[in-house]
């Protein structure tokens, strides 16, 4: 899941320098684990019955308080999402007195439940930005990963309701085994209906609260991956850009050894983004379920105070703060745990996906006329 990509050398400026004095200045809310889908490889959702034996949704006047004391505490930008976040019976209250509390806002949907009626409420009270997921080209393909065969057509509705009240739209994906085929036709659609898109290629192998253990088969294998993710490249970023782009990552990689000991979190989780999931737990990740304390029972400082002093006792592993390609490695701290079942273990998954991505950005420079790596 991605959190808001931050534009412009202001906004930039005030998340490293929150980075840098642990101030919580981004915030992803799971409102609800339910959804009116059910994708093979979705780590959140849970029907109502499996929520029930888990907990329950926490109420508007609970996640409004909390809001005033993430509000105090510097958050400003803050991400709802689910679970399908618009299924929360009071999502509008919740997301109006946010909005009241001068944060920045952005919504996770699949874009089934928009219509008429939403598009308006969204366009009188604007986002930043809305990221709705695509799960495919068709309803064929939403009936084999989400379960949920009139999906398609809503979606594309969605964004055509959205775009026509001027709302910031982009969007999402994630490509699977049920899916891989549909990367033309996905870009086509994107590209006709002129919006921001980003499909990711890799899947972390996360199950969180549900009863039901991560659909391996669900995604691809790490050369498969690393296929679509150099397509999708190519695709975003035309000839050209591509060429460029690939010399510069092929540079990247080619780092000197590093000091083999154990490094710590290099991403923002921990130390100035956090979430709270639907429980009320707060984590210092999204994919993450430790370390975790409930907020709303000991309240917001104290229970990032504690987030804080775990989060930064944790280490990585000395073999990847040491590998020549790790500054094109997408492997970070929730990487690690769930692929390997420890904070310090060496995710072989990550592995073969970095290294199959060079060899494709290498093997595509070589067979370009008049391009080679070094041209």
């Amino acid at each position: 899941m991605e959190t808001i990509k931050y534009q412009g050398t202001i906004e930039q400026f005030l998340c490293e320098k929150a980075t840098a004095n642990h101030v919580p200045i981004n915030a992803i809310l799971e409102l609800t684990p339910l959804c009116n889908m059910n994708c093979d490889m979705c780590f959140v959702r849970l029907d109502a019955d499996e929520m029930k034996q888990k907990g329950r949704l926490r109420s508007a006047e609970e996640w409004i308080r909390l809001g005033k004391e993430m509000r105090d505490a510097g958050t400003l930008f803050v991400l709802f999402t689910g679970g399908e976040p618009l299924m929360h019976p009071e999502f509008k209250r919740i997301y109006i007195a946010f909005k009241r509390m001068g944060m920045i806002l952005t919504v996770n949907t699949n874009g089934t439940k928009i219509d008429e009626l939403w598009a308006d409420f969204f366009a009188e009270y604007p986002p930043r930005r809305i990221n709705l997921t695509l799960y495919g080209k068709d309803e064929e393909t939403y009936q084999r990963l989400c379960h949920y065969p009139a999906g398609f057509q809503k979606a594309l509705r969605a964004i055509r309701l959205l775009q026509e009240r001027n709302v910031d739209v982009k969007v999402n994906g994630s490509i699977t085994s049920e899916n891989v085929e549909d990367i033309d036709e996905l870009f086509s659609i994107v590209d006709q209906m002129d919006t921001v898109w980003k499909f990711d290629t890799y899947m972390y192998p996360a199950s969180r609260e549900r009863n039901i253990l991560f659909d391996e088969k669900s995604r691809l294998t790490p050369e498969d991956a690393a296929v679509a993710r150099v397509k999708l490249m190519e695709k975003r970023m035309g000839k050209k850009d591509f060429h460029t782009f690939a010399r510069q990552f092929l540079q990247r990689s080619k780092a000197e050894p590093g000091e083999c000991t154990a490094g710590g979190v290099r991403c923002r989780a921990g130390k100035s983004s956090f979430t709270v999931n639907w429980q009320g737990m707060i984590r210092p990740c999204v994919m993450l379920s430790i370390p975790e304390e409930p907020v709303f029972d000991v309240g917001f400082q104290i229970a990032w105070t504690r987030i804080l002093q775990q989060f930064e006792n944790l280490r990585t592993s000395p073999e990847c703060n040491a590998c020549t390609v790790r500054k094109v490695c997408q492997t970070c701290a929730a990487c690690a745990v769930l692929e390997t079942g420890r904070f310090e273990g060496v995710p072989e998954y990550m592995c073969r996906y970095t290294k199959e991505t060079i060899r494709l950005l290498k093997t595509t420079l070589m067979n370009e006329p008049g391009v080679g790596e070094d041209g």
